[in-house]
């Protein structure tokens, strides 16, 4: 699309995208024709620099069903990496780990519900990979909330080098803006944690000026951010919301004088050998938005789960993660045992899996049955996106795709326990 840069045609974008607004949310808008008019004819070259949200928020594609094409949404910025071998797969005449039947089984029930990606790594290699049409093990593709983690993992270089000097810190050491605000005294470990207790972006949704859209959308992500208002004591409460990652994403920066971006190709993504990847911005010479939506391939995905499994060792046994950092990423809090820094665990079974403690049940994951094995961790993205990993069974299993279809349902053990079930 030809860049935008007048006012006339900023003026058009908003008008364009209220238009919109009203022919696609379930309300109508809070503005009648003659405000939107209004608003229009007083656009100013000011306010025309806006235009990246208004395009943005008009060409928006269906986020519900998180087919979002990779070109829709810019500027990015580019995450170093370093192109390394990936991790080898098995020859074709060697002899099984797992049963071909359960391979099968859980392949079938993953495409039959939109998998872009569905891989078995057991026993020190790949033993088999199922793709949608058009995708392969290098397509860059949107890892929602799988970037989560990456939040996680990073921190503890992070406290190694002395950027963060504890994890008890107060963030206000690091967030100026929050300075002698009750949201100041909230850790690092609580962030990390989801225990900030502060509020989900759910207000006036699909609204232009709603916080949930300025997030994804807008011009401003820090701003956005520091406008989140504490709804509980912090500590005393689990909530898995963006704002929490986001804040975390800003913390880092402040800390060690990166932005995300920077500091993650550094850090974790080039020493890694991952090809390199692309985060969102929310403008030219703007901030990264780092809580969600890393461009990047299921192969280099398989890469950080053998990392978490080998306690922080690439594959040629080199230490990259501070020793024992694993091991406290995994250790859950009093308010979610089953949650610890930006990942999930299963310490403790429950049917239901909410986001946060007054999240609709029907829209909690499902869990019909423990898993097969008691050292299951995971990594979990919106659009059921998940990677399960297990030390002891030397096991990763990565599912990456789109919503499965209306009514056909994911039970959460389903495709891990169908794959543990078939080692030989």
């Amino acid at each position: 699309m030809r860049r935008l840069t007048t006012a006339g045609f900023a003026a058009t974008l908003a008008l364009g995208s209220l238009q919109a607004c009203a022919q696609t949310t379930n309300r109508p808008l809070d503005m009648t024709p003659e405000q939107i008019q209004e608003k229009v004819d007083w656009v100013t070259d000011v306010e025309a620099q806006d235009y990246e949200f208004w395009r943005r928020y008009r060409d928006q594609p269906d986020q519900a069903a998180f087919r979002q094409p990779q070109d829709w949404y810019n500027p990015m910025i580019l995450v170093d990496g370093g192109n390394q071998p990936y991790l080898p797969r098995a020859d074709k005449d060697e002899a099984p780990t797992i049963s071909g039947d359960a391979l099968k089984v859980a392949t079938d029930w993953a495409m039959e519900r939109e998998t872009q990606a569905f891989i078995v790594y057991h026993q020190g290699k790949i033993r088999h990979e199922a793709y949608m049409d058009g995708f392969h093990d290098t397509s860059p593709i949107s890892s929602h909330s799988w970037v989560k983690t990456l939040h996680g993992i990073v921190t503890g270089f992070a406290v190694a080098d002395g950027d963060i000097a504890s994890l008890d810190d107060p963030i206000e050491n690091y967030l100026h803006e929050w300075k002698d605000d009750p949201r100041g005294q909230i850790t690092v470990r609580q962030v990390l944690e989801n225990r900030t207790g502060l509020a989900a972006p759910f207000d006036n949704q699909g609204q232009p000026w709603s916080q949930g859209i300025q997030s994804v959308e807008g011009a401003d992500i820090w701003g956005t951010t520091l406008l989140t208002p504490l709804e509980k004591e912090p500590g005393s409460a689990f909530a898995h919301n963006n704002p929490n990652t986001q804040l975390l994403g800003m913390i880092l920066h402040r800390a060690t004088g990166k932005n995300f971006a920077a500091y993650l190709g550094e850090k974790l993504w080039k020493p890694m050998g991952a090809q390199r990847g692309a985060l969102r911005k929310d403008g030219n010479g703007g901030n990264v938005i780092s809580y969600c939506c890393f461009l990047s391939a299921p192969a280099d995905w398989m890469r950080i789960a053998h990392l978490l499994k080998e306690d922080g060792r690439l594959p040629d046994g080199t230490r990259l993660l501070p020793e024992g950092w694993v091991d406290q990423m995994l250790t859950g809090s009093e308010q979610n045992p089953n949650y610890g820094f930006q990942i999930w665990m299963d310490h403790e079974f429950n049917e239901t899996r909410p986001y946060y403690p007054d999240m609709p049940p029907q829209f909690a994951n499902t869990h019909s049955e423990p898993f097969a094995v008691d050292d299951f961790f995971y990594l979990d993205g919106g659009g059921k996106v998940r990677i399960w990993i297990s030390r002891k069974l030397d096991l990763i299993v990565l599912r990456t795709g789109y919503p499965p279809p209306k009514g056909m349902g994911f039970d959460e053990p389903v495709l891990p326990n169908t794959i543990v079930r078939g080692i030989l």
